[in-house]
């Protein structure tokens, strides 16, 4: 008997779900139709029948095998002679050409490329014919002589990018983690022939560099895969003595901490390779990762930069206008927003090379009234079209898992597994609570956090992605959760047992100690900022940000160390954006240096006015400078306490005048009461 490759792909799926697999979700995980999955049935149901097997169509839209115990194990052995047939399907077929002809040492001829991939001369032929424009979009040229054969050209830079777009997607995310951990896996043929292209040194030592760095310990499974895939093809492209040319207007400063970030990991490789590293090679190296970390995983924002703190609280406002009672108040959908919106405004989020996520594309027909009010918003706050594409598409993503968040008390716990990060799952969590209302728990994690899970909790397990060779029943789904996806959820849920309700389980004792050590920590920065808090007119009259910056360090000797370096990190600051809040006389200025030694807040008042530009892009006159500083590196606590302070500062007006004209003794008050409630917070957990 001999199966094709969608008769073995079926069997296995039906294998690994003992209760049977639906007719939508045939068709969701071989990405065919409805009419195509029949006549596979069909197929397969008269091939089983020679080795005494039948197909249980149960309802008549789900199916399952049953039979002999027997007659099942020598399907088992037939799908393992099988295993060694690659059958590519055109697209895939065209993947592994693109990657034999850019990793070709010379050109090849259309004889052995037909060889490579088991199909004539013809197919070669017609598979060329769709490569050429594809190609070109990415400034390579297919080359075609008869005389000479056939072989890419193009820059170096953009033979890279190709090379991990082919790897990334053509490698599952789940197949990508499984090999790290166990690079001796065996996966099916198709997938083995990929992964064996794979730069499998090169990887492994930058996954190694990777556990060790923290700036990108908060990526997504998605952004982490193609971080280590464009590492590992730049090295092993350099280790082949292909180098890219130095770019001469490469931005040092936006672009500071991306190389330091490439270095590290060139750093990792073997001493051959780092030899080998050229000037263009950890400049272009650098300027992929920024993009990979676009705009959700970049530098550390600034929680208390007052500029985005008001855009944010005046979009949070716009948008809740047409969703009365919903989002005011949420402090996690204000966080999110702030890094989103910091760093897109920073420019690290590059419209059109970001990487593509599937419930973006969705949100305007899933959340159509949100999604006009959220882009009205953004146009009215930021400027019309500041956010578009992908980056209007979080924005809208962080106040849907808000609007969708119900929280519900039922018998089913779920275990969903994403790639894309917390974004996504919790937009979907959100969709399921409200349309599945059985489900009592849903955990959120990524795929590479499935090794560490205690399966058997979970009655229903759901991926965004398939996750080939997984032994454990679970069903893929799309972000958007369509219809029949739900009506299977149901299915699948009316099959579960609950379980036994278990006792609520008590803090640990690490999650005890690390509770404490967090709340010494922030207890002992607000006792130094209070402790240090003054009110203190500037008589001096200062005509300058430079002098007045001056006067204020020269009050602050048990604070600042070093005077130069603190100046010249609040001036940079100052230059970066304009600091003075419209209509009213205060402005609030920050940084955080090496010459600071402890955490500091302060008030300033000037005897003569200063004119300073304003936020608004007008001026004003200067009479009140509200100073924060902080040590670098700083701990999170700081942050925490400082970014509170923002944020009640542009709460409401009256807060606004209370910091632009109070006395000592009424801001000292409620900075404290501001310090109080964070420190709560913290207690409370």
């Amino acid at each position: 008997m001999l199966l094709t490759n969608r008769e073995q792909e079926m069997i296995r799926l039906m294998m690994s779900q003992p209760a049977g697999v639906s007719r939508d979700e045939l068709e969701r995980q071989l990405g065919v139709s409805r009419r195509t999955i029949y006549r596979e049935l069909s197929q397969l149901e008269s091939d089983i029948a020679t080795i005494g097997l039948k197909l249980d169509k149960g309802t008549g839209s789900t199916y399952r095998l049953v039979g002999d115990t027997n007659d099942l194990a020598t399907l088992t052995a037939t799908l393992a002679k099988q295993d060694q047939v690659v059958t590519f399907d055109p697209s895939q077929r065209q993947s592994a050409l693109t990657l034999r002809l850019l990793n070709a040492n010379g050109p090849e001829t259309m004889t052995a490329l037909a060889a490579a991939v088991d199909v004539s001369v013809t197919t070669i032929k017609q598979d060329l014919d769709i490569l050429e424009p594809a190609l070109n979009e990415y400034h390579l040229q297919l080359n075609r002589q008869k005389a000479a054969g056939i072989w890419i050209d193009g820059a170096e830079g953009d033979i890279r990018r190709v090379l991990v777009g082919v790897l990334n997607a053509e490698i599952n995310p789940y197949v990508f983690f499984r090999f790290l951990r166990d690079p001796q896996q065996t996966f099916d043929p198709v997938t083995h022939y990929f992964v064996e292209r794979l730069p499998q040194e090169e990887l492994l030592a930058a996954n190694a560099a990777l556990l060790r760095i923290k700036a990108l310990a908060d990526l997504s499974d998605n952004q982490r895969k193609a971080v280590l895939l464009t590492v590992a093809v730049n090295t092993r492209r350099l280790r082949e003595d292909q180098h890219v040319e130095a770019q001469r207007h490469f931005d040092q400063e936006r672009l500071f901490q991306d190389q330091q970030l490439a270095l590290e990991f060139l750093a990792e490789m073997d001493s051959a390779i780092r030899q080998k590293v050229r000037v263009g090679d950890y400049q272009f190296l650098a300027v992929e990762l920024s993009t990979i970390r676009g705009g959700l995983a970049g530098e550390p924002v600034d929680p208390f930069d007052l500029t985005v703190n008001l855009e944010v609280q005046e979009l949070i406002r716009e948008v809740a206008r047409s969703f009365p009672g919903k989002f005011s108040g949420n402090t996690q959908l204000y966080s999110s927003l702030l890094a989103h919106v910091q760093r897109t405004a920073g420019g690290d989020w590059l419209p059109g090379v970001t990487m593509t996520n599937p419930v973006l594309a969705h949100l305007r027909d899933d959340y159509p009234e949100l999604y006009h009010a959220v882009q009205q918003a953004a146009d009215d706050v930021f400027g019309r079209d500041a956010f578009t594409g992908n980056a209007l598409g979080y924005l809208v993503l962080y106040f849907a898992s808000v609007l969708d968040h119900t929280h519900t008390e039922v018998p089913a716990a779920v275990l969903l597994i994403t790639s894309d990060g917390p974004g996504t799952g919790s937009l979907i969590a959100g969709k399921l609570r409200v349309q599945v209302p059985e489900i009592r728990e849903i955990k959120i994690i990524q795929v590479s956090d499935l090794p560490n899970q205690n399966l058997a909790h979970y009655g229903l397990i759901l991926a965004t992605m398939p996750l080939p060779g997984f032994k454990h029943q679970y069903l893929v789904i799309t972000p958007i959760l369509a219809r029949d996806e739900i009506s299977e959820i149901r299915r699948l849920l009316q099959q579960v047992k609950p379980k036994e309700a278990t006792q609520q389980r008590q803090p640990s004792l690490d999650q005890t100690v690390t509770a404490f050590e967090s709340l010494k920590t922030m207890v002992l920065a607000a006792d130094d900022m209070l402790q240090h808090f003054a009110v203190t007119e500037i008589t001096e009259a200062v005509t300058t940000s430079g002098a007045t910056i001056d006067v204020m360090l020269a009050h602050l000797p048990d604070v600042v160390a070093e005077a130069p370096v603190v100046k010249d990190a609040l001036l940079k600051r100052l230059e970066l954006a304009p600091v003075g809040i419209p209509d009213t006389g205060l402005a609030m200025i920050h940084t955080s240096s090496q010459g600071v030694t402890v955490p500091y807040i302060g008030a300033f008042d000037l005897k003569t006015p200063l004119s300073l530009p304003a936020m608004d892009m007008g001026t004003i006159m200067l009479h009140r400078v509200l100073l924060l500083l902080t040590p670098n590196p700083v701990a999170q606590e700081t942050l925490t306490l400082l970014s509170a302070v923002s944020a009640k500062l542009i709460a409401s007006t009256t807060n606004l005048q209370l910091f632009e004209k109070g006395h000592y003794s009424q801001l000292y008050q409620i900075i404290t009461e501001v310090f109080m409630n964070e420190i709560k917070k913290i207690d409370r957990r």
